[in-house]
């Protein structure tokens, strides 16, 4: 044998495969579960919408319809972990992760999260299921809500332009074009009728009657309605129909994306409740439109009821009714605080699985009453078209 040729070296064995070689062999799921490092997001957010509207259009479960009865006591459990103002510890999360931290029994957690504020089922055995809480405000969201803010808000960009467009139009023709806004107002009522539709929150209305009345006089009215939940609005716009009116509303809506310009563009008559002098404009601009033939859209209660109950009437709309001589009709807004409770954001489920309607009840002229007569055939007449659950106690 030659010496200079050394022997061959034997084979090596097969290496064992790292972890950052089998993460190349990983099953295309686990790429999935890493939002962040991939391109699964628009997926999961699908996800998410998809649930909102199952929750809320499809079939009530079992336990949705029969509320749960939690122990009034329960074993002490370890303190949840803290979280930020926006995901609470008494959602879901925290739940499932106090779960996995604990020893406790199913129970006993849900107990303890129960007494944390936990979402809980409402009186008429509604659980809105998971959702957040907006820092300090308190205000919540859940999974309808989500969906329905953002179909809300894609689709009011183009309400917002169409908004811009008609503010351009009056600047350039220096309000000589549309004189009493009621291109704004069309405007408005086409999206939110679409909206409610799309939404499933479309009311149903009752007393159309009245108005066939109402158009047949051909004179402007005050449409008088209780105020329960933000749904108020767009529930008593879309019952009114196609016509120009122009609502009575507060100065704090002006910090509404998107609202706030709808209000100034369509001539809309904002109220500060602080201020005694913008009350008097107020009133001065409400008659004025009245003359003018514009209807009036006002709430007599002032503002909203918490528990949905009808409360006590201001006499400012119906001083101004009777300085401008028009008729009131009474509209009952109906179930829109069982839509949209006070405390969330967006509405939580859609109307029809809360019977949300509105009643127009027939015209009541104001001639030759006093104050309180006219208020209290107003209040009768409210009371009539609402159910037990919303009349005063």
């Amino acid at each position: 044998p030659n010496p200079t040729i050394s022997p061959p070296e034997p084979a090596l064995p097969p290496r064992r495969p790292t972890k950052r070689s089998t993460a190349r062999h990983a099953p295309p799921f686990a790429a999935a579960l890493n939002p962040m490092r991939t391109s699964a997001t628009p997926l999961l957010l699908v996800a998410a919408a998809s649930a909102g509207v199952a929750l809320a259009f499809g079939p009530a479960s079992s336990s949705t319809k029969n509320a749960v009865r939690l122990p009034t006591a329960a074993a002490p459990v370890a303190s949840p972990p803290r979280s930020s103002a926006l995901f609470r510890t008494e959602g879901v999360i925290g739940r499932r992760y106090r779960q996995r931290r604990t020893d406790a029994s199913p129970t006993e957690l849900a107990a303890s999260a129960f007494a944390a504020g936990a979402a809980a089922p409402s009186n008429d055995g509604f659980n809105p299921g998971p959702e957040i809480t907006f820092g300090s405000s308190g205000l919540k969201l859940n999974l309808f809500g989500f969906v329905y803010g953002l179909f809300a808000i894609t689709t009011g960009i183009v309400w917002w332009a169409s908004m811009t467009l008609c503010q351009l139009v009056y600047f350039l023709t220096g309000n000589g074009a549309d004189k009493f806004r009621k291109w704004p107002v069309t405007l408005s009522h086409l999206w939110g009728t679409n909206l409610l539709r799309w939404m499933g929150c479309f009311p149903k209305i009752t007393g159309k009657e009245n108005l066939k009345e109402v158009n047949q006089r051909g004179t402007p009215v005050m449409f008088v309605a209780n105020h329960c939940s933000w749904m108020d609005i767009p529930f008593v716009g879309v019952s009114i129909g196609w016509r120009n009116y122009k609502i009575v509303a507060k100065q704090e809506l002006l910090k509404v994306p998107i609202l706030s310009k709808s209000l100034r563009t369509g001539g809309n008559v904002i109220l500060d409740r602080t201020d005694r002098r913008s009350q008097l404009e107020t009133f001065k601009r409400g008659v004025s439109y009245l003359k003018d033939g514009v209807n009036l859209v006002t709430f007599a209660e002032g503002t909203r009821s918490r528990d949905g109950r009808l409360k006590e009437f201001k006499k400012g709309a119906f001083k101004m009714a009777q300085k401008a001589g028009v008729p009131i009709v009474p509209v009952s807004v109906r179930g829109a605080h069982l839509v949209q409770p006070i405390e969330y954001v967006f509405p939580v489920r859609p109307s029809f699985r809360v019977g949300g309607g509105v009643h127009i009840g027939e015209m009541i002229e104001t001639e030759g009453k006093t104050d309180e007569e006219l208020m209290e055939q107003v209040r009768g007449a409210l009371i009539e078209g609402l159910p037990e659950e919303q009349r005063p106690l």
